[in-house]
């Protein structure tokens, strides 16, 4: 029987495999990060809504750009053909977007407050958009995070939520680029 430290690993390679050996799932933010905080993979696959855009996909991405660039995101993600743009491994401490960062993700409460505002907050964020059959755009943004104390690994790691606000001031900013309600 393998030892249990073993199994997450090997089951994060085999994620991985199965993720690219189906190149259509790719718009499906079919990605996996390791965060503060959680035991395994997160599937990003698993994180977010579809939304409708009235936008072709191409206009639509090029939106998401710029999106995440106005946001103050550095793109390490981006793949036109399979409509992926994001980045996996932003690690942030107190604001992001010039605002305290319990506003983008809900990591608890603390002794001096919320978590998310007292600690290093290592994040994922990945937009993904494909055509839908009207015509128009599906967008689905994914964001994942984690905690950790400054302490390092003194202090235990937690699990973070998204509020929900990142994804929706994401959206809100490609709908004002493209001039769409």
């Amino acid at each position: 029987m393998a030892p249990r430290r073993l199994l997450t690993p090997l089951a994060a390679l085999l994620l991985a495999i199965a993720g690219a050996a189906s190149p259509a799932r790719a718009q499906a933010l079919n990605a996996t990060v390791m965060l503060p905080g959680f035991r395994g993979v997160v599937r990003l696959d698993t994180v977010g809504t579809a939304v409708a855009v009235n936008a072709p996909p191409g206009a639509v991405f090029t939106a998401l750009r710029f999106a995440l660039d106005s946001l103050g995101v550095e793109v390490a993600v981006r793949d036109s053909a399979a409509g992926l743009v994001g980045n996996l491994g932003l690690k942030h401490t107190r604001r992001f977007a010039g605002k305290q960062m319990s506003t983008w993700v809900d990591c608890g409460i603390g002794h001096t407050g919320a978590t998310a505002n007292a600690y290093r907050i290592h994040m994922a964020i990945l937009a993904g958009v494909a055509a839908a059959s009207d015509g128009g755009s599906r967008v689905r943004v994914a964001v994942a995070a984690g905690a950790q104390a400054f302490s390092g690994p003194l202090g235990d790691p937690i699990a973070c939520e998204s509020t929900g606000a990142i994804e929706n001031r994401i959206l809100e900013l490609v709908r004002q680029r493209l001039g769409a309600p």
